[in-house]
């Protein structure tokens, strides 16, 4: 089977969780030998396709004529929505613009135009005029509908008012990583350190980290930043950078997957706070790597990591604090089991068992 992963045309720009799927997606694929195929942006679709791989609804522009394109070919089409909450993102706007009653949905809308301007598209009115009425064709639309969690499926659902052809849940994946034979291993007095891994800007809430990390003083730990600073939020990072203090907070900047490990596999914690997430994919690895982890409270994070993480409300620094604190002096405990369920082994069956459906 040959198979079209199709996302934005500026994911190489501007990488995201999108791109992470996409590219994890197309590692399942190619084991199953399938034969893959990325292709962002709009370009057509090139012959001898049997399936269209679709990533992202909330940039909904170029995956709207990505289906209608597939459509109009006769293609199978799968759906990997990477659906953000709307009450989520909402709750988050309005304290970002200090607008009590966002419109989430507006805004979002209008934020096309500026995406299709970013990309050098050409502007699509549809997606602002008929922004939510084209994600519902997209999600009702496809042959299949692959979400990380039940709890996606069931807000997506709610929220858009649609109801998918088929769907089947596909839980994320951890790339495992050997322990390393000369670092102290998890729960031992060796490992002291927070890692918080995501881009810098505000969604990903590292301010409030920061500072939540700060108020417990000076204890010899130290908070280390991974992630790319955001040229869409020049204030933030420079909010974020006068925080900085060599040997308390540390920003380690975009590092490989690697080198990312290692960190996870030396520190005590790693912390996810962010407004909004999907699966969070850096909660996951670091507790691969045995460290405690600390995430947002969400449905999303709920599902995924009850009894495997802390949990904290990301718009109250006093949790975040009393999260972080309770992560750094907990010892660690055994998730062999709770990562089976997230191990490649378990991805191959399931996408296996999700392509097979589709086919006639």
């Amino acid at each position: 089977m040959k198979v079209l992963l199709r996302i934005r045309s500026d994911v190489q720009r501007y990488p995201g969780g999108d791109y992470v799927h996409l590219l994890r997606t197309r590692e399942i694929l190619d084991q199953l030998g399938f034969e893959c195929i990325v292709s962002p942006g709009l370009s057509p679709i090139p012959a001898g396709i049997d399936v269209v791989h679709l990533f992202n609804t909330t940039r909904i522009h170029e995956t709207y004529l990505q289906f209608r394109e597939a459509r109009q070919r006769g293609l199978r089409v799968v759906l990997t929505p990477i659906w953000h909450s709307m009450r989520e993102m909402r709750r988050f706007y309005s304290m970002l613009y200090k607008l009590p009653l966002f419109p989430i949905s507006k805004y979002m809308a209008a934020k096309e135009l500026y995406y299709a301007r970013r990309s050098r598209q050409p502007v699509f009115a549809d997606a602002t005029l008929r922004y939510r009425r084209l994600q519902r064709e997209v999600v009702g639309g496809v042959d299949m509908v692959a979400p990380n969690s039940r709890a996606e499926l069931d807000i997506m659902r709610r929220e858009l008012r649609v109801e998918a052809r088929a769907a089947r849940v596909t839980r994320p994946f951890f790339h495992a990583v050997p322990p390393p034979r000369d670092q102290p291993g998890p729960g031992q007095a060796g490992r002291q350190d927070l890692v918080c891994a995501g881009r810098i800007e505000p969604r990903k809430n590292q301010l409030s980290i920061i500072r939540a990390f700060k108020s417990l003083g000076k204890t010899g730990r130290r908070l280390l930043l991974f992630g790319g600073m955001s040229s869409a939020h020049p204030g933030y990072e420079r909010a974020v950078r006068r925080e900085l203090e060599p040997g308390w907070v540390e920003f380690c900047g975009h590092v490989a997957f690697e080198e990312l490990a290692a960190a996870c596999q030396r520190a005590k914690a790693a912390i996810l706070a962010s407004y909004f997430e999907t699966c969070g994919f850096s909660a996951l690895e670091a507790i691969s790597c045995g460290a405690q982890v600390c995430v947002s409270d969400t449905p999303y994070t709920r599902e995924i990591y009850n009894g495997h993480a802390v949990f904290c409300d990301p718009f109250s620094l006093s949790s975040i604090r009393a999260g972080i604190q309770s992560v750094l002096e907990t010892p660690a405990q055994d998730c062999n089991g709770f990562l089976r369920a997230f191990s490649r082994e378990t991805a191959l069956r399931e996408t296996q068992e999700m392509y097979a459906c589709l086919t006639p």
